[in-house]
């Protein structure tokens, strides 16, 4: 059995591994120049910068597995920086005893190590996706023809894999399941004092959901520096402003939270088009849309790194099994 993964982030490359336990033939397909998806950190000469996923968390039996075998592998460590949160105007340690996890020495490290022998095409732009009896056949932006796959697995958000979709199949994707995400990362002048590794923000006049210092995580930039996530609303609300209205709101906000005068030497701003789960969106179990048809990725399971990972693999295993 031939299989194409679309997307090498961490639901695809899960997916794929397992299959290629299983004894598949899998290829994976991706428009990015490496792996991580919404998992990956930006290199500096200082260091890292993580600017989408934060960190994560591991409950289910499997997952906690995997997160000890890549523990084993160097490549996932605790965060044990504290937690704090903004609410009503104050900053205060939070009530918070979740363990977290995060990639060493960046948070796409473990999906890297996914990705270790399996057949992995980067910067590849798929455009088109069909089917006819040989199977299913992919398109890419130069015309070129892949297939014929008895079985592909979409691990991408649901509004990319509409827009390669025959219309009767794209109408039936939640692409409203994913809102988007601006990130900003300031780096400080001087250091701010505020021993948090990470802020929630639950401050409704403020248009921020998440701070992290990262400089609280190893193999991170080295100096002080604050990753700003945005709202989902605001981030939808001035989804086009250029990286001027980001970089001032980010510092104004930053300023106001940490109760300091904030000057910074680099500002960096990244805007994740696809980034969380839409809370007025149903969640989907993940499922065949048609027949060899498959969607993967936190959003059929209601969010976060872990569910992204049991979405590849229970894919797998259904494609394996039945």
């Amino acid at each position: 059995m031939k299989v194409a993964v679309v997307g090498a982030g961490i639901a695809g490359l899960a997916c794929a591994k397992r299959l290629t336990e299983l004894g598949m033939v899998v290829e994976v397909f991706d428009k990015a120049r490496g792996p991580g998806g919404r998992m990956t950190s930006k290199r500096t000469t200082h260091g890292y910068l993580d600017l989408g996923a934060q960190y994560f968390t591991a409950r289910e039996p499997r997952f906690i597995k995997q997160v000890q075998h890549w523990q084993q592998q160097g490549v996932v460590a605790p965060w044990l920086a504290p937690v704090w949160q903004y609410q009503q105007g104050k900053l205060q340690p939070s009530p918070d005893s979740q363990y977290r996890f995060i990639g060493v020495p960046a948070m796409h490290s473990p999906v890297k190590q996914l990705a270790m022998g399996l057949n992995v095409q980067y910067q590849w732009q798929l455009t088109k996706l069909q089917y006819d009896a040989a199977g299913w056949w992919l398109t890419d932006s130069q015309a070129r023809q892949l297939g014929p796959f008895s079985a592909v697995v979409l691990s991408i958000p649901p509004a990319q894999a509409a827009a390669m979709l025959p219309a009767e199949l794209a109408a039936s994707l939640p692409t409203a399941s994913l809102t988007p995400c601006w990130a900003v990362n300031i780096e400080l002048v001087a250091p701010s004092g505020v021993p948090a590794g990470g802020i929630f923000v639950k401050d409704p006049a403020l248009p921020v959901s998440w701070l992290s210092r990262q400089n609280s995580k190893p193999g991170r930039m080295h100096s002080e520096s604050w990753l700003v996530h945005f709202t989902p609303a605001f981030s939808q609300q001035h989804l086009e402003q250029d990286d001027s209205f980001w970089q001032q709101s980010a510092v104004t906000c930053l300023a106001q939270i940490l109760s300091a005068d904030i000057s910074s030497k680099s500002i960096l701003c990244h805007r994740w088009r696809y980034a969380q789960i839409n809370p007025a969106s149903q969640a989907t179990a993940t499922q065949a849309l048609s027949q060899g048809l498959w969607l993967a990725g936190d959003w059929t399971k209601g969010g976060r790194v872990e569910n992204a990972w049991l979405s590849g693999i229970d894919i797998a295993e259904q494609l394996t099994y039945g």
